[in-house]
């Protein structure tokens, strides 16, 4: 009975390790055919020259002297490059192949790219004075409805790309220059505004959302967006002078670290903005229309929904109560691409019904209240005392009260108003409007 189990745990083991040895080499022969004969991988190239371009890669980052280069085009030409595979080497007159030839080094290496043959389905290339037909696997920056221009447009990307000269490769993303900026909590304040700081590791605002609203759910990723869109415009040496009127700062911290920009005007005579690090003596003109971070404000870093998410469900049918004055009526709102709205009482005016309720569930450009604040006990007392449109939808009651240039949709459950700026003087959000 032992011997037997002692060679059912040796056959077992056989196989476990059979099994084992044959996964882990089918893995590594499905990887090894994504690299096979590819002339060198992208995150192996270190270095790339063409003509005034001089360019080493330098902790993830491209550099010429103490020029920071564009990431976004050397990501494409990195990729492009890294894509390249040896068909099979040639031999024959050098000249025939490469008519227009376009020259670079790869890691010191001697490039050439030349004409695509004439099935046109492969190019040539050489690489340390050896000439191969290789192609270029992955997408085109373009797209070809024609299946036999596919490595032509693959080539031209490539080509096209090391076209640029030095002075056109500055990086003109500021957050390049920080690669590790202390995205830990971020202070902004603006010329005129108070400060507020956003806490992007536990994703929350300072000052806090008031009750029934709550932070976006995505700030780190929402205040991203914004700081990939300052757009430099040309880099400047730092100096006192250009500080003329402050504009606005950010304060990037976390643990230890600590990173501040100022928003500089330098003259009162233009409309030139900078931004100055005066810690790291750094200085950037700036692009005007690309700063929008340092002035948006800071609600909108907050979710303004009518109905809190929590409080959302998804539907097929859901009945509502509108109210309005003695007026009552069911309503039942059917989901579908427009909604549709159905009642036993009344006839609905199912383009009006659907703009109300792109407030109530914030769709379409409705996404966001333009701003929110809290209903008061004076603002509450009022506008029950007056003759509002009222709905009860989700476990939520809702009063729409309009002036001449907002729609305030008072969400009474959760004692918050949220505006929406309107220029649609037709839609009055009364019970008349949607219901007939």
């Amino acid at each position: 009975m032992k011997k037997n189990l002692y060679l059912s745990g040796i056959l077992l083991a056989l196989l476990l390790g059979t099994y084992i040895f044959q996964e882990l080499r089918s893995k590594q022969i499905f990887e090894e055919s994504f690299t096979k004969d590819h002339l060198i991988l992208a995150e192996d190239i270190q270095s790339l020259d063409w003509g005034d371009v001089q360019a080493i890669k330098k902790d993830g980052q491209w550099w010429a002297g103490e020029k920071l280069l564009s990431a976004n085009t050397f990501k494409q030409i990195e990729k492009r490059i890294g894509q390249i595979k040896k068909i099979k080497e040639v031999v024959g007159d050098k000249k025939s192949f490469f008519s227009s030839p376009v020259e670079l080094k790869v890691n010191g290496e001697d490039w050439i790219l030349g004409d695509l043959t004439l099935d046109r389905q492969g190019f040539y290339l050489s690489r340390n004075n050896k000439v191969m037909v290789a192609v270029s696997e992955g997408e085109g920056q373009e797209i070809t409805d024609e299946p036999g221009k596919v490595t032509e447009v693959k080539l031209e990307d490539l080509k096209k790309a090391l076209l640029f000269r030095l002075n056109e490769l500055s990086e003109t993303q500021l957050f390049r220059f920080y690669p590790k900026l202390p995205l830990g909590t971020v202070t902004i304040g603006s010329d005129g505004r108070p400060e507020y700081e956003l806490d992007l590791i536990n994703n929350q605002t300072l000052p806090p959302p008031i009750p029934g609203i709550q932070p976006h759910r995505k700030l780190l990723e929402k205040f991203t967006s914004l700081l990939t869109q300052m757009t430099i415009k040309n880099e400047v040496p730092y100096s006192e002078a250009l500080k003329f009127r402050k504009l606005g700062h950010m304060i990037f911290q976390h643990e230890k670290k600590k990173v501040t920009w100022e928003l500089w005007l330098n003259s009162g005579k233009s409309a030139d903005s900078f931004i100055i690090d005066s810690d790291s003596k750094k200085a950037w003109q700036m692009i005007g229309g690309t700063l929008k971070a340092f002035f948006i404000h800071h609600q909108d870093y907050w979710d303004k929904k009518i109905i809190p998410p929590q409080e959302f469900k998804n539907f097929s049918r859901l009945k509502t109560i509108f109210t309005q004055g003695e007026r009552t009526a069911l309503i039942e709102i059917i989901n579908r691409e427009p909604l549709a709205f159905e009642s036993n009482q009344y006839k609905i005016d199912a383009e009006k019904m659907n703009i109300l309720f792109q407030y109530v569930f914030n769709l379409s450009e409705k996404d966001q209240a333009d701003r929110v604040s809290l209903l008061s006990k004076s603002e509450r007392k009022e506008v029950l005392s007056g003759d509002y449109l009222r709905v009860e939808v989700m476990n939520q009651e809702l009063l729409f009260w309009r002036k001449k240039e907002e729609l305030i949709v008072v969400n009474l459950t959760q004692g918050f108003k949220a505006h929406f700026l309107v220029t649609q003087q037709s839609f009055r959000a009364t019970f008349e409007d949607v219901i007939k």
